[in-house]
């Protein structure tokens, strides 16, 4: 009887464990710096229409949606729970303070249990977003 409770135990570990809706992004950048003031984020969208509007707001300066950003307090690998509906993802840098990021990553899609690398050459100006059609 033993052997089949600790059966099932195993089976229920390696389907929640296996099927878990987590990505790693592994932060091999300088940000979040503390002396620079610079914080780091993550911008989740659910659709391309999300995806078009997030990239508005840079293009636009306008404020981004903050339900749909998680800031991060660390760098190295760092396991992050993925939303629900999320279907897109990308990386926002602000370098110093400001209502806006000045470097971001491109849109990427989601793929749970990935680990994703972000590198400081990943992130580009988001001033080179004006008039790309991103």
């Amino acid at each position: 009887m033993n052997k089949i409770a600790s059966f099932f135990l195993f089976l229920l570990v390696v389907t929640v464990s296996g099927f878990s809706e987590n990505l790693v992004l592994e932060n091999q950048t300088s940000y979040p710096n503390k002396d620079q003031k610079s914080k780091i984020a993550v911008q989740w969208a659910h659709s391309g229409n999300e995806v078009d509007e997030g990239n508005k707001a840079i293009t636009n300066d306008t404020k981004i949606n903050s339900e749909r950003v998680q800031l991060l307090t660390q760098s190295g690998k760092i396991s992050l729970s993925i939303p629900k509906d999320a279907e897109y993802f990308r990386v926002l840098v602000w370098s110093k303070e400001g209502s806006n990021p000045d470097l971001l990553t491109n849109w990427v899609d989601i793929v749970p249990g990935k680990t994703y690398t972000l590198k400081a050459d990943h992130l580009v100006p988001s001033v080179l977003m004006l008039g790309t059609g991103c």
